[in-house]
């Protein structure tokens, strides 16, 4: 198996399964994640919210495990797991103690080649998902802001635009039929990464996951979907919501493609922090490459603003704040004590998050997934070292050229 400079090693099942070991020997538990190339922009228009569903489906059972057994199974050894959708990826999840390895490659080996679906499950997990939307989007204060509502502001097509959950109610009538054409089409082993992070032995470890994913067939992966498009011009959408007290605003820009124009995506990351209100205008304010991580999803991809603000303060200003911002970067650049600031943090945050085996496992995934590249979590430090200041400007004048999608969070009263 061939072993990067880092340690990372990569190889190939013949069933097309990408293989990626990480070994970290003090960590004394060890973290297995599964990723499969489909997310909410995936699926037809006519199945908004499938992909997300059907990550719920995955635990109600497979071949040789019971509904809702995959969970259980993992808890009763100490362990934890989960799954997530997002845009372009699925990934199945669990951090275990070191001796429990197996019992998790058995797991998702075991759904990656046999999951079932019945009636049964179906609504049981259209159920699940329909109490997942009403407490984190219907019923919580800012549900919606900036995900899932920003990207509707800026993007026109579909794959990118809609919310990924979709509607449970014309979502009932999805068949055990259509769940198996789905995993089918998007769940071949050629699909997928398998990640093993932390205290293992990888002969012990290679060997165990052959016996348990090689022997799964091999199926026609589909083609990498390309999402790019002409973006709206300057579209703004309000949002009324009955819980909140004080409004929100949001803007979207979208993002270099990192995987063609990584040192351009880098620069966007330095300039974002650069872009956050001050309190005279906000209350609170944050900025991100993406929304739900940076180098979480292909092109294209989103730089999001967000600020809670005094009912007095108009959106314009904060708006015309942001202007102004990109303006001056733009043609003077950052000083250079604030660009080795925004940077520096940007990279110790980097270190203390991936100091945690579970997310370091999920990142490996999630990078080899998108873009091939798994060591770009630790080659990514020293290309944000090497990101020449020059750059920001010429990322604020990107900015100003491209258009935006905008985001209202406003108390509605019910008048």
């Amino acid at each position: 198996m061939p072993v990067s400079p880092g340690g990372l090693r990569r190889d190939r099942l013949g069933n097309g399964l990408t293989v990626l070991l990480a070994p970290v020997p003090e960590a004394a538990r060890v973290a297995v994640s599964v990723h499969y190339r489909v997310g909410f922009r995936n699926e037809p228009e006519q199945a908004a919210g499938f992909a997300h569903l059907f990550e719920h489906l995955m635990f109600e059972g497979s071949a040789e495990v019971g509904p809702r057994e995959h969970g259980a199974r993992v808890h009763a050894t100490g362990g934890a797991g989960d799954a997530r959708t997002h845009q372009d990826y699925t990934r199945y999840f669990q951090v275990l103690p070191s001796q429990s390895l197996e019992l998790a490659l058995f797991l998702e080996a075991d759904r990656m080649r046999a999951p079932r679906f019945t009636e049964a499950g179906i609504q049981r997990q259209l159920a699940g998902v329909a109490e997942e939307i009403r407490l984190s989007v219907r019923e919580r204060p800012y549900g919606g802001f900036p995900w899932p509502r920003l990207p509707q502001a800026l993007y026109r097509d579909f794959a990118n635009a809609h919310d990924g959950f979709g509607d449970t109610t014309r979502l009932a009538g999805i068949t055990p039929e259509q769940c198996r054409e789905f995993f089918g089409l998007h769940y071949p082993p050629g699909n997928a990464v398998l990640t093993v992070c932390g205290d293992f032995d990888p002969g012990l470890a290679w060997d165990l996951i052959n016996r348990h994913f090689g022997d799964i067939p091999a199926r026609p992966v589909p083609p990498v979907a390309r999402l790019t498009e002409q973006l709206r011009q300057a579209s703004t959408i309000v949002l009324p919501d009955r819980r909140i007290s004080l409004p929100g605003l949001a803007i979207g820009y979208p993002l270099p493609d990192p995987a063609t124009e990584l040192p351009a995506y880098l620069a966007h990351q330095v300039l974002a922090p650069a872009l956050r209100w001050p309190a005279e205008l906000s209350l609170a304010s944050d900025s991100s490459c993406g929304f739900f991580d940076y180098l979480d999803a292909a092109d294209p991809d989103t730089l999001v603003l967000t600020a809670v603000h005094r009912p007095q303060t108009q959106p314009e200003a904060l708006l015309s704040y942001v202007d102004r911002r990109l303006s001056t970067v733009a043609g003077h650049g950052l000083p250079r004590a604030e660009f080795e600031r925004h940077r520096d943090r940007l990279r110790l945050e980097h270190h203390r998050r991936h100091a945690d085996l579970l997310t370091r496992c999920c990142a490996l995934g999630r990078l080899e997934i998108l873009f091939g590249r798994a060591e770009l979590l630790d080659d990514w430090p020293g290309l944000l070292d090497a990101l020449p200041p020059d750059s920001v400007p010429a990322a604020a004048e990107r900015l100003r050229a491209s258009p935006r999608g905008v985001l209202h969070a406003v108390p509605d009263n019910g008048r």
